[in-house]
């Protein structure tokens, strides 16, 4: 390692509480950005999930599939976002302006959730990276990660689950990292967060199904079967207390426990059409980013525009940007256009999205380079049962399916098999090689956080 980078990781490593704090600090100034430049009160979201908050607050009860085109999901979101709406609304000095101060309220609970997905992605990643250096650079990522930060001031039901999955995440690894410690409060306590995403959102449900795999795995590979087994049922016991009880009113009300609206309805459906067709899982178009982004660029909904039919294409680019929706007015089908042009420079676009392949491609060799570690085994199967799951579910939609947010809860997971790549790199290839990768990814932090900026006031 040269002297500049050992320099600089000697840096990271003793001034790391302040650094981290710093990042920190940064990352609130940015987000009260978002918040006093954002178009709408209601923030940045892809659907009107507020609608059903709205509902809850003017009728008193949970809505219920057919009160809105958003009003299917588990309660969570409703339940968490109904004091933020209702203190928003009492803080207008204008009856008329009630809704709207809701509204803005209610982008509270986005904010509380985005932060609570940061801390706890943050503590997972810090929990397998035992290099301060490297735990800085992991919360460097985490805190500049577009699209978390995007979606910290987006009230919808993706930053709820995200922020539950996260901490069941790291629930579920501290209880299987030492077996003999596991007790019957840890099994509750797991179970319960397990209930909790589930009662967030459909694809909730996974933290459940996790559980199960890597319970099941322990059951194979230890000899004290019995004892795994018990606290197993005890986590589902608890899961099916706390989430439960959304799927079987779905079951009793439509017959099917995954009931929803649209097009989402239909991929839940057990015999449905696929739209192999419609996606491309082969390719990878960058520059289409950039040039969905840029000025002159194509016009029209996202979803008529060929970038957005590549899967990892489009993937990325809601990553680590926005793919022109929330920054290009007309992207989406909203006859008040709420998302005027953001002019955010090109270069400053394309650096990120050049950069951001560095810790995705370390993220590649991180996972390959961990498969055998049981530490790390939580996380192979989120990912694993996550993504099955969710391109599945896409295939069977012709339309919207398509949406990092969704998938947000992985963050952790992406930053965590990125630094095991990149300490691989550093052990195992030439020096220039590690060195470049390591200066290579506080470049992206940095460019990342100046797109944030960039973003969060419309200019540069």
């Amino acid at each position: 390692m040269n002297r500049a980078t050992v320099a600089l990781f000697d840096t990271l490593r003793r001034r790391e509480t302040a650094i981290v704090w710093s990042l920190v600090a940064f990352a609130l100034f940015l987000r009260i950005l978002l918040a006093v430049d954002c178009p709408t009160p209601f923030g940045y979201v892809y659907d009107y999930y507020h609608e059903g908050v709205e509902l809850m607050y003017a009728k008193g009860r949970l809505p219920i599939a057919e009160d809105c085109w958003q009003c299917y999901h588990p309660p969570l979101y409703y339940a968490l976002g109904l004091p933020f709406y209702a203190v928003g609304r009492n803080l207008a000095s204008d009856p008329d302006d009630g809704p709207d101060w809701g509204l803005r309220g209610l982008t509270g609970l986005a904010l509380v959730a985005g932060a609570a997905a940061a801390f706890f992605s943050d503590r997972v990643v810090r929990r397998l990276e035992p290099d301060p250096a490297l735990r800085v650079i992991g919360t460097g990522l985490v805190l500049g990660f577009p699209c978390l930060f995007i979606s910290s001031y987006g009230p919808d039901a993706d930053i709820v689950v995200a922020a539950a999955m996260t901490l069941f995440l790291g629930a579920l690894m501290r209880f299987t990292s030492d077996p003999e410690a596991q007790s019957l409060r840890s099994a509750v306590w797991v179970g319960a967060l397990a209930g909790l995403a589930a009662s967030a959102k459909y694809s909730g449900l996974i933290a459940l199904a996790t559980a199960g795999v890597v319970l099941g795995w322990q059951m194979l590979a230890r000899p004290d079967r019995l004892r795994t087994l018990r606290l197993a049922l005890i986590v589902l016991v608890s899961a099916l207390a706390v989430g439960s009880w959304k799927y079987v009113d779905n079951a009793r009300r439509y017959g099917n426990a995954l009931h929803a609206n649209g097009s989402a309805e239909d991929a839940f459906e057990e015999n449905h059409d696929y739209y192999w067709d419609r996606y491309e899982f082969w390719s990878f178009h960058p520059r289409q980013i950039l040039e969905a982004s840029a000025p002159g660029g194509p016009g029209g909904v996202l979803t008529s525009l060929p970038v957005y039919r590549s899967v990892w294409t489009t993937l990325y680019g809601m990553a680590w940007g926005d793919l022109s929706f929330f920054s290009v007015p007309g992207r989406i089908e909203d006859p008040e256009a709420p998302y005027p042009w953001k002019h955010i420079p090109s270069w400053l676009t394309g650096t990120v999205l050049v950069l951001g392949l560095v810790p995705t491609m370390l993220a590649a060799v991180g996972l390959v380079s961990t498969i055998a570690r049981r530490d790390f085994l939580p996380l192979f199967v989120m990912l694993v049962l996550t993504l099955s799951s969710y391109l599945a579910w896409v295939v069977a939609q012709d339309e919207w399916a398509l949406k990092t947010k969704y998938l947000l809860f992985l963050l952790p997971v992406y930053v965590a098999y990125s630094l095991a790549g990149l300490r691989l790199v550093r052990n195992r290839l030439p020096q220039l090689i590690g060195d470049a990768a390591a200066w290579l990814l506080i470049a992206l932090v940095l460019s990342a956080h100046l797109y944030l900026f960039a973003f969060a006031v419309g200019h540069l």
